[in-house]
């Protein structure tokens, strides 16, 4: 037994250790568990093929694929910001509007005719194409992101938009310049230039905008550079970029290797995992590679599926609020990358006049609407001259009441994890405010039930059904999330009571969450009042107050729970877009099944590249929703969901695991360990002044050694200071 407790306080130092080494801007950036992010890394024995075959790069604003084609090396580039952002309404029928008193809705419906043109779409910038013979594959290092090819090594550096290159190939640069002018090259010097100006439109709504691209070479090293219009203030794209070649092609290649290295060590410094299951371990780490190509804070967000392999991507590879977009982001914060949310936060922010001018102009009333679609380089409607003030609308797609719920959750899900209250009352706030004007403005015009209670709609049931249903779970339990989150941030902030006030008032007029029987006579809950169970779900609305809404919890009360349980077993989807929501729902309720199904589905998606294909239409690879893999990992390992922290809730018995430093609602960093089937010990480190509780994983707990009350919950309740660490064991140290 003494051996044991040695044992265990022996582990719970190590993670101590770990997680201090790995702070935040830390001077030692040790990465935790090097030897699993190491076993992530991709090799390819052929690269025939650019969607299952390719080897991605990136710095999440310049990112790019290289695989062989016409038998030679050939990488695809981009940047998060270069779209062909014209918009086309001239034909459009008026957008819809909805009587709310009434439940009257008028508009066309369905795909407008400006939806049938190429555009908007983001654009492929240009092609990197290398001399020599195709090789016998190629290899990626995660750890240092860098693909090599045979001799050739390709980075695409983390502190500047620059491609480096070492290889004895000659490179050459090229235009994608498919549906636009073409594109203008020359020379200026050694340096070889491509310039591209996508046309605005015709009114001047938008303004159109441009990039250039710059080569220089140094015997073996080459660079490409690559600037956008919206990267430079003052000067032309064409000498920036010729600029940032020059500079760049002077200084000392190992000099470049070693920053970019550094920003990279950082990254993984973060945050780690080692688990038995060595399969879930490399998607991890994969899908957090992944996620750093793609995300940057200060950049524009990442598309529903950048232009890579292939320019024809779907749904005008838009940002989709549904929930392929959410997913992309929501789970950052827990795997402590808060601040790659920044894009989709920023953008959200941006859109704010287009989506308070939406909500008056479909509804007629206060706050924000956000469209099931949306795009990039988007003008204030008050400055477009376009016909539906260059508005594109898709519906019903875009009239599901949930959408401005679960778009403020992908956002105040940074706030959760990190506590940066100036980060928040800034860029989150506001859209939070407004979006709780909305629900608040909207329910006041809601008839109610026998009971007093809101009926919530007209509304759409997510990609289910037809338009003008009420009572939907996804709306109730994202109109509670809302009203949660917004009279949390007034509290933290100290203004708006008077609105949060409101919010109370209306969340306590909300309903219940629909029910009917199934055939066999069980009580389930379905997707509208008085509708049937629906045989097959896209998106499954009945676990939707698990998860993705965190309205149900492991704490609810038990005859709740039972509820929910029911419905997921009786419920079925398609298997184009649920697997991660769905299987996180199931997790949630300690349902091992979310971990045996989740793992069984991925495993029949992985591609050679590590990446998935979705399935249904024409989803294809780089999706940004793939980053939610590593969300329903995070969930196996750890979850909080009401500020209340849970250890390996749905982890099986006979695998081992370890984490460090995931972040957990209220602030906490946490690390911990799993071993011969039950937890071994964990440190949780507190960053703001909040409240912990933690479901013990034992009868009797230690904190820093001294003996701590267990509730009736079964909850550890501790009043924490930024910085406090606090070491939980199952016997004295």
């Amino acid at each position: 037994m003494k051996l044991q407790i040695i044992r265990i306080a022996c582990i719970a130092l190590l993670l101590h250790f770990i997680s201090s080494c790995s702070s935040n801007g830390g001077s030692e950036d040790i990465i935790p568990f090097a030897a699993s992010l190491q076993e992530a890394n991709v090799t390819l024995s052929q690269m025939q093929d650019g969607q299952s075959e390719s080897l991605m790069l990136g710095n999440g604003d310049l990112y790019g694929i290289i695989w062989e084609k016409d038998g030679s090396p050939y990488m695809r580039i981009t940047k998060n910001d270069i779209w062909d952002a014209r918009l086309d309404t001239s034909k459009d029928q008026p957008l819809p509007t909805v009587d709310i008193a009434s439940g009257k809705v008028t508009g066309a419906s369905g795909a407008p005719p400006s939806y049938d043109l190429p555009y908007p779409h983001p654009r492929c910038a240009a092609v990197i194409k290398f001399s020599s013979a195709a090789t016998s594959g190629g290899m990626l290092d995660l750890q240092h992101a860098v693909a090599s090819l045979g001799e050739t090594q390709v980075r695409v550096l983390a502190n500047r938009n620059v491609v480096l290159i070492n290889t004895t190939d000659t490179v050459t640069i090229e235009s994608v310049s498919t549906g636009i002018s073409p594109a203008e090259q020359g020379t200026d010097g050694a340096i070889t230039w491509l310039y591209q100006k996508l046309a605005g439109d015709e009114n001047g709504d938008w303004q159109g905008m441009e990039y250039a691209l710059a080569l220089a070479v140094k015997g073996n090293i080459k660079v490409v550079s690559l600037v956008s219009s919206y990267d430079i203030k003052k000067g032309n794209v064409r000498d920036a970029a010729i600029a940032l070649a020059r500079e760049s092609i002077q200084q000392e290649e190992r000099a470049l290797i070693a920053q970019h290295e550094q920003r990279w060590n950082q990254y993984w410094s973060r945050s780690g995992i080692q688990l038995d299951d060595k399969v879930m371990e490399k998607w991890w780490y994969r899908m957090l590679y992944f996620a750093k190509t793609v995300c940057e804070p200060g950049n524009a967000p990442v598309a529903l599926m950048p232009p890579l392999a292939t320019d024809v991507t779907p749904w005008h590879a838009d940002l989709h609020h549904n929930y392929n977009a959410w997913q992309a982001f929501w789970p950052l914060p827990a795997s402590n990358q808060p601040e790659l949310v920044d894009p989709w936060i920023s953008y959200n922010h941006e859109m704010i006049p287009r989506f308070k001018w939406l909500a008056k102009e479909t509804y007629g009333i206060d706050g924000l609407h956000v469209p099931i679609s949306s795009y990039l380089h988007e003008p204030d409607p008050a400055l477009s001259k376009s016909n539906n003030n260059r508005q594109m609308s898709m519906n019903p797609w875009g009239l599901t009441i949930g959408l401005q719920g679960m778009t403020l959750q992908s956002m105040w899900q940074k706030y959760l994890c990190d506590q940066d209250q100036v980060y928040m009352k800034e860029k989150i706030y506001p859209f939070a405010k407004e979006v709780v004007t909305f629900y608040t403005s909207f329910m006041a015009e809601c008839k109610k039930d026998e009971q007093g209670k809101i009926l919530l709609g007209p509304s759409y049931s997510p990609e289910h059904g037809g338009w003008g249903i009420y009572n939907c779970p996804f709306d109730i339990a994202y109109v509670h999330y809302a009203f949660d989150a917004f009279i949390q941030a007034s509290s933290d902030l100290g203004i708006d009571e008077a609105l949060a006030e409101k919010c109370r008032t209306y969340k306590n007029l909300l309903g219940p969450y629909p029910t009917n029987t199934t055939e066999n006579g069980q009580t389930i809950v379905v997707d509208w009042q008085g509708a049937n169970q629906i045989a097959v779900h896209n998106i499954t609305v009945p676990a939707s107050p698990i998860f993705p809404a965190d309205q149900v919890t492991w704490f609810s009360p038990e005859e709740e729970k039972d509820l929910f349980k029911r419905t997921i077993k009786a419920t079925r989807f398609n298997g184009n877009n649920s697997h991660v929501m769905f299987n996180i729902a199931k997790a949630r309720l300690s349902l091992l099944d979310g971990y045996t199904d989740g793992k069984e589905w991925f495993a029949s998606r992985e591609l050679p590249n590590g990446f998935f294909k979705w399935q249904g239409h024409q989803h294809g690879t780089y999706m940004g929703e793939m980053i939610g893999v590593a969300g329903l990992i995070n969930e196996y390992l750890m979850q909080s969901v009401g500020n209340k922290i849970r250890l390996f809730p749905c982890w099986p018995e006979d695998k081992d695991a370890a984490f460090t430093r995931l972040r957990a609602q209220g602030g906490f960093i946490v690390s911990a360990v799993f071993k011969d089937g039950r937890v071994a010990s964990a440190t949780l480190e507190s960053v703001a002044d909040k409240q912990l509780q933690l479901l013990s994983p034992w009868k009797t707990i230690y904190v820093n050694g001294e003996k701590s009350v267990i509730d009736a919950s079964g909850l550890v309740t501790l009043n924490t200071r930024p910085g406090q660490v606090f070491v939980f064991t199952e016997t004295h140290p």
